[in-house]
């Protein structure tokens, strides 16, 4: 049966209001200025001066907005004149703003893509490879229709999914804590993994996306008719499905898909959330013994600063915390391509700019502590993509489509590596913190988007049949970031939503579904950090040959998609010598089928 494909996008009706909302960054400061009650962490010197500390919040005016007992933590509301009482008292370690943190992906996003007026196309395609199909057919397993489409699920093939398969599906008892933006239980493919919804936005005070945007997970199931606690966004759906979407011969089957999903709701569709919530999710996940807790959020703190360096110290604390009582922190590396060191300190200049933006918005991250990527004891991922693609001399595709099928080889960037597969994605960090890689997408050329980076491929576009550039896994069906594709035929449910997106967010699922199967078939390793890790990294694939090369500092010509914006601040193109193995892929590609036979 042939397969259409149609794209369904709830959040052009948001598109106004994001577009003339202020920004996180230029919010907060007129908040403090007109001295309103802010959001705090208060963390207590020990154990038995907790109940002090909260004694001491109460007294002072602060509003006790959730109780991270584990943590030492009390999460609070108040002035700064509340804050400096609480952080007086002899039972304070130290009190500090709760800071915010947000999805990592990459510079390019769909919102961008709105904003030119692009749509993904209406494609039509087979029924799938017949090659594929009959490879597939002498497996015991062989994983569902979408599996069976060239290069459409390259990501799952890449890490040896379907030959772990023949060994393990993933045990029901293994849970993972999806810390994201929820998991739509609504989803076909996401409701019998869902074991449970946990959301931590309910004490947000100010509440993140209705305070910078206008509107609340529950402003958009009013709009819309959807449950409040199900993934508005679509990302944390996305990773849900990379890990453990259902093995149900329809669509697409997860990594681990006998495994069970924990949605650990840290973000509303806006993709923000509290440093604190992020604590209060791994704290949940220890002490409610959740194997793995896989997390793409992240933010980079300046340690000299008390107030940064208090809400990384509670968070390495959790981390290590978690650990001991068997639980495995999964993180995604970041999306500036910039080198991350020990314990996540930023090492070389950056990020990652678009030459559009102004250069008073540019922050070097050189010096800066990521987390919770970079907190020790957090297994790192950076992305790989799927292959690199050639240019062409007679390229006559308009410069101004964001979704180029072909580059020309006059273009003033052009692609390192090409033809080859599993080189570092162009927005990937790297460095010696990196624990492992995993397959989270790249552009055709592996080039940002201003310098005619390519399509991300299939359902965007047909140009490349079913192949995808960026990584394809579900999403949820109430979505209003990322964008929905559903299907007609072809082995896919009706009504429900899919999509192709990238980033280290869509890398490190690759890691914590190969982590579930790990624990599913070695008993000895489940609730065992320090076994999962160290299987984990002795299996995987050694990738050799990197050449995306590093972010230049000296390059400022203009970009290659107008060739009329300079780039003021440096850091717009990849310049210089490659990435280095060690430095792209940590210990390796991460690889399923080796993964379960040790």
């Amino acid at each position: 049966m042939p397969l259409k494909v149609n794209r369904i996008f709830l959040g052009a009706l948001l598109l106004l209001a994001m577009l003339l909302a202020p920004t996180l960054v230029a919010a907060a400061p007129a908040a403090e200025a007109a001295g309103v009650k802010e959001r705090f962490i208060a963390v207590a010197k020990s154990d038995a001066e907790y109940d002090a500390l909260k004694a001491q919040v109460q007294q002072a005016g602060g509003k006790i907005l959730k109780e991270l007992r584990d943590s030492k933590t009390v999460v609070m509301s108040g002035t700064e004149a509340v804050k400096a009482q609480v952080a007086s008292s002899s039972a304070a370690r130290g009190v500090a703003k709760d800071q915010i943190r947000t999805l990592v992906r990459p510079t390019m996003t769909q919102d961008m893509l709105n904003s030119k007026g692009l749509r993904p196309k209406t494609v039509v395609g087979g029924a799938g490879s017949a090659a594929a199909a009959t490879a597939m057919a002498k497996k015991t397993i062989t994983g569902d229709p979408a599996i069976t489409y060239p290069g459409l699920m390259r990501n799952l093939i890449r890490i040896n999914a379907p030959e772990a398969w023949q060994v393990t599906t993933g045990a029901a008892a293994v849970k993972v804590g999806v810390a994201d933006t929820g998991l739509d239980f609504t989803h076909v493919e996401l409701a019998p993994r869902i074991t449970d919804v946990v959301d931590f936005t309910v004490t947000e005070d100010p509440p993140i996306c209705k305070t910078f945007f206008g509107f609340s997970d529950a402003d958009l199931a009013a709009m819309f008719g959807g449950p409040e606690k199900t993934d508005w966004n679509g990302h944390g759906s996305w990773i849900g499905g990379n890990i453990a979407a259902e093995l149900d011969g329809q669509g697409v089957n997860g990594i681990a898909p006998k495994v069970k999903l924990v949605a650990l709701k840290i973000s509303q569709w806006c993709g923000s959330a509290f440093d604190s919530e992020i604590i209060d999710a791994i704290d949940f996940a220890a002490a409610n013994r959740i194997d793995i807790v896989s997390i793409s959020f992240g933010g980079y703190s300046n340690l000299g600063d008390p107030e940064q360096a208090l809400p990384w110290a509670t968070m390495l604390d959790s981390v290590a915390r978690a650990r001991a009582k068997g639980t495995i922190v999964v993180a995604a590396a970041g999306n500036e391509h910039v080198q991350v060191g020990p314990a996540g300190l930023v090492t070389s200049h950056g990020p990652l700019t678009n030459p559009a933006d102004p250069a008073a918005d540019f922050t070097d991250l050189f010096g800066l502590f990521e987390s919770p990527g970079g907190i020790p004891g957090v297994i790192d991922v950076s992305s790989t993509g799927n292959f690199v693609a050639a240019p062409t001399p007679d390229c006559d595709a308009d410069p101004a489509d964001l979704n180029n099928v072909c580059k020309s080889s006059n273009d003033p960037h052009q692609p390192a590596g090409v033809g080859k597969e599993n080189q570092l994605s162009y927005f990937s960090n790297y460095g010696t913190r990196i624990d492992v890689a995993g397959p989270g997408g790249a552009r055709k050329f592996n080039l940002p988007f201003w310098d005619v980076g390519g399509t991300p491929g299939f359902p965007y576009t047909a140009s490349d049949l079913t192949t995808a550039f960026e990584d394809f896994s579900t999403t949820s069906n109430w979505a209003v970031e990322i964008p929905c594709f559903v299907f007609t035929g072809g082995g896919f449910p009706s009504n429900q939503c899919y999509s192709t997106i990238q980033g280290t967010s869509m890398s490190t699922p690759h890691a914590s579904g190969v982590l579930a199967l790990i624990a599913s078939k070695n008993t000895a390793a489940r609730h065992n950090p320090d076994m999962l890790e160290k299987i984990l990294k002795q299996t995987t694939t050694k990738v050799k040959g990197n050449t995306t090369q590093v972010l230049s500092a000296t390059d400022k010509s203009a970009d290659d998609l107008t060739g009329k914006t300079p780039c003021a601040t440096g850091y717009c193109h990849l310049g210089g010598p490659a990435v280095s193995d060690a430095e792209a892929y940590g210990a390796g590609l991460v690889n399923a089928e080796k993964a379960v036979n040790k």
